[in-house]
């Protein structure tokens, strides 16, 4: 290409300093006694904490949990619990938003209808006893179900 020097590429060095010097740049900023606070709540979290207990908030607060394998599930599907709350239990949504919601569930988490659903049918029931025998009936449904795919794939 006309006009390119390739020498320049070669040209650039690295920035000078060491890893040292930043480490002491950070420790100097930092206190040892610092704690990481939720992005939600902005209560003080302890600094193995994933999710803050407060306000049981789906933002991470430990930034490992978005790779640990279980721990990362209710990181990768907070968003759409949160359409589904939008769905049900806030009055001010409107029809257009409820809808796209719920296409957005069907479409990329029908889990979320699968399970979500009866459970929230199940928590409306007023009747502890009967609400706790419901639970229970549901997911012992859903053990038999998983155990019937498994043996029959």
């Amino acid at each position: 290409m006309p006009g390119y020097d390739m020498t320049e590429r070669s040209q650039n060095k690295p920035p000078t300093g060491s890893f040292e010097e930043a480490e002491q740049l950070d420790d100097g900023f930092i206190p040892n006694d610092a704690q990481p606070l939720c992005p939600n709540c902005l209560s003080p979290c302890h600094r193995l904490q994933y999710y803050c207990y407060n306000c049981e908030s789906n933002a991470v607060i430990n930034p490992m949990a978005s790779y640990l394998p279980f721990v990362r599930i209710r990181f990768n599907f907070g968003g759409f619990c949160i359409m589904w709350h939008k769905i049900w239990y806030e009055k001010d949504t409107s029809i257009k938003r409820r809808c796209f919601y719920l296409f957005m569930i069907i479409i990329f988490a029908p889990v979320m209808l699968i399970v979500g659903l009866p459970l929230l049918l199940i928590g409306k029931i007023k009747n502890p006893k009967l609400r706790e025998t419901a639970t229970t009936v549901f997911w012992g449904i859903v053990v038999l179900l998983l155990m019937a795919y498994l043996i029959y794939t």
